[in-house]
């Protein structure tokens, strides 16, 4: 629920942005498509400046069924643009021009000079589908695919303890033990959630960027040397927003249920285990289980604090390329003797993880790991 509500600030905020920048002016347009057109005399025209955009400010007035009235609007797009575009409004428009304007028929007093579509209309869509388009795609995905995973998950489960009661499978002959269902270190779900966010915050503040620059190129300011600074951060955010889909994707591979026989692996000693996939398991070509433990020491540089990570195992402790024995099959999880058990200090760690990974053709791979705990010999 805390996902689908972050989630939805950002549709909300998206939603409102759109809603004012685009779809609102864009009805309007196409609701003026259809008010007639009036005779119109210009009493005054300006250009006001705001930092680097401007609008045109027009007054004209027009009589509808011999009644006066006044209106300034030229457009429908909010706020200020770029200051070619109101410089070449008024200069087309000045005091005492009489030109055709068109005004509601259900509301005379409801008038607009240009009613033509510019790509100034279509800003905020851009605004929409990053920060409300995005979030609900994904939110909709969180949302079913979180169901669909935990009932899978919980009958996977329950078929693992089945046999472990029944002494039945890899790990029956350790019942006695205590079997620990893994749960891995960041879900898909969780990773799923963090590439919006960073695609969100990333793009966001680039887009802003981006914004700016292309309004000075429409007013013919813009330089070539501020393009160039941008385009590396322009291609990052799309990469980014690449990578949200296929984390999107990912959502849809089979999950690894990973079964130990006892919660915790004793140095020296030998852990029975057992692993089943959710969901299309027919679909992965190869899965390979790999046991790592890695050092992990933090320390200060000046002012920098660094974290220096090194791997001193490795061992893939089970591998399988058949359809049965991919779906579901167990083996042992062995610790070699003088390896250093589980620790967790403030600026040193030792962490074990066991890493599944199933290869799927042209499609976003099995990747995911789960920490396990290595007692002393």
């Amino acid at each position: 629920m805390f996902v689908v509500a972050f989630l939805g600030l950002f549709v909300v905020a998206g939603t409102a942005i759109g809603y004012f920048m685009s779809f609102r002016p864009l009805s309007r347009v196409y609701q003026a498509r259809s008010w007639r057109a009036a005779d119109c005399e210009v009493l005054s025209s300006r250009v006001v400046r705001s930092d680097d955009t401007s609008r045109p400010e027009i007054r004209y007035r027009y009589s509808v069924d011999d009644r006066p009235y006044t209106s300034d609007r030229y457009n429908f797009i909010p706020g200020s643009t770029s200051g070619s575009m109101a410089s070449d409004a008024v200069e087309s428009h000045p005091a005492g021009t009489r030109f055709e304007c068109y005004v509601d028929p259900a509301d005379p007093s409801e008038a607009v000079i240009n009613r033509d579509i510019t790509p100034w209309y279509y800003f905020g869509l851009i605004f929409f589908a990053g920060f409300a388009g995005i979030p609900m795609v994904v939110g909709a995905f969180v949302i079913r695919m979180r169901s669909t995973t935990a009932a899978a998950q919980q009958v996977a489960a329950g078929a693992s303890f089945r046999e472990i009661e029944t002494g039945a499978g890899p790990i029956g002959a350790a019942a006695g033990a205590g079997p620990v269902v893994l749960q891995p270190t960041v879900s898909p779900f969780g990773k799923l959630i963090m590439a919006t966010f960073i695609c969100l915050f990333w793009n966001g503040i680039v887009g802003l960027f981006t914004f700016f620059e292309i309004r000075e190129f429409s007013s013919g300011s813009g330089g070539w040397g501020m393009a160039i600074f941008l385009l590396l951060f322009q291609v990052i955010g799309v990469a980014l927003l690449l990578w949200v889909p296929y984390q999107l994707l990912a959502l849809a591979n089979p999950r690894p249920t990973i079964t130990l026989s006892r919660g915790t692996l004793p140095i020296g000693g030998s852990v029975p285990f057992e692993w089943q996939l959710t969901g299309a398991a027919s679909r992965v070509t190869k899965l390979t289980l790999t046991l790592t433990g890695r050092e992990e020491a933090r320390y200060r540089r000046g002012t920098d604090t660094h974290t220096d990570k090194h791997e001193f195992h490795s061992e893939v402790i089970a591998e399988a390329t058949d359809a049965m024995s991919i779906q579901r099959g167990g083996g042992s999880i062995r610790i070699p003797a003088g390896a250093m058990h589980t620790f967790n200090a403030s600026n040193n760690k030792i962490i074990w993880t066991l890493t599944v990974k199933g290869d799927i053709n042209r499609w976003p791979d099995v990747d995911e790991s789960f920490d396990v705990t290595v007692s002393p010999e």
